[in-house]
């Protein structure tokens, strides 16, 4: 299964991308959590992993990664260059912990350097040819927004997780992710996030999954310490996996 991971910037797409990666590694699966946004720098601290090459560093550059995707639009690009399971993925593009990995496909590190529209073609070649085996899951993680649709990201998943917070903001872009998820014929699942008491009875929507807000998300962020699986994550999955 290929699980994606949409929603507004800061409302906590990656630690619940991280908290779902090790509740599904602890359950035996094989897992691969795919950085898809090319600003957020927290998600290997969240799981405790080093920062490893990219994606695109294995390829040749973000450079490369241009060429490659005027390739594609010339009908010239070589479709193997993506033609993965887990087992071929380079170990230096990889951060392992178990049955958890995590691929970076590239961050935007330099002033000027242009937009990000290489990585997010890299981001979907990579999901378009991948080969899945028996409990191998992939969750990516994008980057704020709904860029990922425009770039077709998301025809290659099969979920898509909308991540919400209590904020006006937040419960408009919710509602157009979901608008997009029902036209790609995808199966969207609503995690409101940083509940406040009574706040779920105010909005317009009705969530999937509701998840309390805890400020110890924030002391332990600050603190260093990786995410852990909570309760709702079960809850979470078995709502996905039903």
């Amino acid at each position: 299964m290929k699980v994606l991971v949409s929603g507004k910037g800061g409302c906590g797409k990656s630690t619940i991308s991280a908290m779902l990666g090790k509740y599904l590694a602890g359950k035996g699966y094989r897992v691969l959590i795919i950085d898809a946004d090319e600003s957020n720098p927290g998600l290997y601290r969240m799981l405790g992993l080093p920062k490893v090459k990219t994606l695109a560093e294995h390829l040749g550059g973000k450079k490369r990664a241009k060429i490659l995707m005027a390739a594609e639009g010339q009908g010239e690009l070589d479709e193997e260059l993506f033609q993965w399971t887990f087992d071929d993925i380079p170990g230096e593009i990889l951060a392992k912990k178990g049955n958890l990995a995590v691929l970076t496909i590239g961050k935007i590190e330099e002033a000027e350097e242009g937009c990000a529209c290489p990585y997010g073609f890299l981001a979907r070649k990579l999901l378009e040819g991948i080969k899945l085996r028996e409990n191998e899951v992939i969750i990516v993680d994008t980057e704020a927004g709904i860029e990922h649709f425009g770039r077709g990201v998301d025809k290659y998943v099969d979920v898509v997780i909308d991540v919400a917070e209590p904020s006006a903001e937040s419960i408009e872009l919710s509602k157009k992710i979901a608008s997009l998820s029902e036209s790609l014929g995808l199966k969207h699942v609503l995690v409101l996030n940083k509940a406040l008491p009574g706040v779920e009875d105010k909005l317009p929507i009705r969530p999937d999954i509701v998840i309390p807000f805890d400020q110890n998300f924030i002391l332990d962020s600050l603190n260093g310490k990786e995410v852990e699986p909570i309760e709702q994550i079960g809850e979470l999955w078995r709502r996905i996996n039903g």
